[in-house]
């Protein structure tokens, strides 16, 4: 590397680095970070195909307000429970980013508005209101409000692509925080995915400075020159902003493990500075041939290393898994960029900055430690085996929840909600009978009826509600005989069922709502393929009337993620091992060197 047009002008070197550097890392700030799950799976997984195809009918995104209070169904409670509702969504359409909410309030009025001689609000007697609660179904009604009365939500649904820290600030908050009767909280998994983005942003800048304080500390400890740690530190800054002014750059988003590139970064860059510096430090020529030969020795070393941490994260470039991939490529770019700072940065000021040099950086009692070669030896092959032997253990933390921060109070109430209503990861199984009114059809019907029951009830901690327990609660129990019956039924249903349960014009498709508690990736598994198991049975009973879609959501995109990670992990560290160590073939170009420094690894 020709290095004399960078050393014969050390300081505009460092000025025009510095300015190039600054100009990129301006774009630090557009960094893209989501903790939304779905980012984790390729477009042509079944379950986001399915649930894209559901989104073009049906707004199913929604947060959630946590209500608690004693007796919510008491008529001022119902009130102010619709007050709110009312608040959040004044217009029938998505210009207030709300799409239509629901509650046990919302659902008490609609009842009421189809009454004979009912009205569209909650009506002022609290018998009256009891009545109409018990005309509500169970299966809708208590995945709104807790049996004991004292535990209730308010479902916001809204549109995928709207922005949700805008809704929550401009009206979830202010509205949860106006309420008088009881307490309510936002939560929900939208609320979380954007309160935990916000939280690792607050974050980030305390643990930053944290970690530059403790590495600073550190080698202050053993140079106890201010100079060196200046000299040592600088290069780690600039491949901080140069990193992330490129990832800002890119128009797409990351999960929050991109994070895990300060660590990195701060990790390469002061090992790659400090053996430059160390080196020069040792050398007692005149600076300019002393770095010269720092760099054609110490330097080839750091760019060998450079080059292998490169090829060993190029792994990741072979996921199909969108943030994997990013990732993979935000390492690439930071330890690009560690190399290039160390190597402008070091010997530029080395060449602006006196330092005081000495003979050598003598570590005897760790040099000693080379007469213990066997019982080392011995010591690294048992841990090795131990480690072997403890592969089967190994779990991937693929589950939302384990993503998100413990004591964050949106999380806490979501497994409060979980442990109350036995809900928490919803999902939604799409039936399309193919033709329009074909939901009318009695025998779809009643085989719907008889999947939902043998969900119900064969698989556990599964609950699922459908346009047919709408139907039945209306006609005394039972299924019409006749798509005419059935049609004059489902005309007398509130609006409010009609928006959740079937499309907009030609009542070909209907959804069905599965919810399930927060639990294990394992038993969310175990329920995903249950339930689908379930329905590729009933799907050869209705060919004639339709198709049932597996299940999707966030349980089965759970599932789904998991398994895909357990496949690729193991190929990751196939491809990185064996990429590291043809690379080092190609450089040493021997077998056995190759295959030495690769033990350690």
């Amino acid at each position: 590397m020709q290095y004399d047009l960078l050393l014969k002008k050390p300081k505009l070197t460092i000025i025009v680095f510095t300015i190039v550097t600054a100009i990129i890392s301006i774009n630090a700030l557009n960094v893209q970070i989501t903790s939304d799950i779905e980012v984790y799976m390729p477009r042509n997984e079944p379950s986001v195909v399915i649930l894209n195809e559901i989104r073009e009918e049906w707004p199913i995104d929604s947060l959630m307000i946590y209500l608690k209070g004693d007796n919510l169904t008491q008529v001022a409670k119902l009130k102010e429970m619709d007050a709110m509702e009312n608040a959040l969504n004044p217009l029938p359409t998505l210009k207030d980013n709300v799409a239509y909410t629901t509650s046990i309030a919302s659902l008490v009025r609609e009842t009421n508005a189809n009454m004979p001689c009912g009205e569209d609000k909650i009506p002022d007697n609290q018998m009256y209101a009891n009545f109409l609660l018990s005309y509500i179904p169970d299966e809708i009604k208590y995945n709104l409000i807790s049996h004991d009365g004292k535990d209730a939500v308010i479902i916001v649904t809204t549109n995928k692509s709207i922005n949700t820290e805008r809704l929550l600030d401009d009206k979830v908050y202010p509205i949860t925080q106006s309420a008088k009767q009881f307490k309510a909280t936002p939560t929900g998994i939208m609320t979380m995915y954007a309160e935990t983005v916000r939280w690792i942003m607050n974050k980030i800048y305390g643990v930053a400075l944290l970690s530059l304080l403790l590495i600073i500390l550190t080698l202050f400890a053993f140079h106890k020159d201010a100079k060196v740690v200046f000299i040592v530190i600088m290069p780690v800054l600039y491949a901080v902003g140069l990193t992330f002014g490129t990832i800002g750059l890119m128009k797409t988003a990351f999960s929050p493990t991109v994070i895990a590139v300060l660590p990195l970064l701060a990790a390469l860059g002061v090992a790659y500075s400090l053996h430059m510096v160390n080196y020069f430090m040792e050398r007692m020529e005149k600076p300019i041939e002393a770095i010269k030969k720092m760099i054609n020795t110490t330097g080839k070393a750091v760019f060998l290393s450079a080059i292998t941490t490169i090829v060993g994260f190029a792994s990741l470039l072979s996921s199909n898994m969108p943030p994997i991939y990013n990732m993979g490529l935000a390492f690439l770019i930071g330890v690009l960029y560690s190399f290039i700072t160390t190597m402008i940065l070091v010997p530029t000021m080395l060449m602006v900055i006196k330092t005081r040099r000495k003979r050598s950086m003598e570590w005897r009692k760790l040099a000693n430690l080379t007469k213990y070669r066997k019982q080392i030896l011995l010591i690294l092959i048992m841990l090795s085996l131990v480690s072997i032997a403890s592969i089967p253990r190994v779990s991937t933390r693929s589950s939302v929840w384990e993503m998100m921060p413990l004591k964050m109070e949106s999380n806490v109430l979501m497994h409060e909600y979980s442990e109350k209503f036995h809900a928490g990861q919803s999902g939604v199984i799409l039936v399309d009978s193919g033709k329009s009114e074909g939901i009318y059809e009695p025998a779809l019907l009643k085989k719907l009826d008889e999947m939902e029951k043998i969900i119900n009830v064969g698989v556990e901690n599964v609950s699922v509600y459908s346009i047919v327990d709408v139907i039945k609660k209306i006609n005394f129990g039972r299924i019409p005989d006749t798509k005419e019956e059935v049609k004059s039924i489902v005309d007398k249903i509130p609006e409010k069922y009609k928006i959740m349960l079937l499309d907009k014009k030609a009542h070909r498709k209907t959804l069905m709502y599965v919810d399930m508690p927060i639990m294990s990736v394992r038993d969310t598994k175990r329920a995903v393929y249950s339930v689908d198991e379930i329905i590729s049975h009933y799907n050869n009973e209705i060919k004639g009337y339709g198709k049932v879609k597996q299940l999707t959501g966030l349980a089965a995109i759970t599932a789904e993620l998991n398994e895909m990670l357990m496949n690729q992990q193991f190929r990751f560290t196939f491809i990185s091992l064996l990429l590291v160590y043809l690379c080092l073939l190609i450089v040493f170009r021997s077998f056995r060197y190759a295959s030495l420094t690769m033990l350690p690894i």
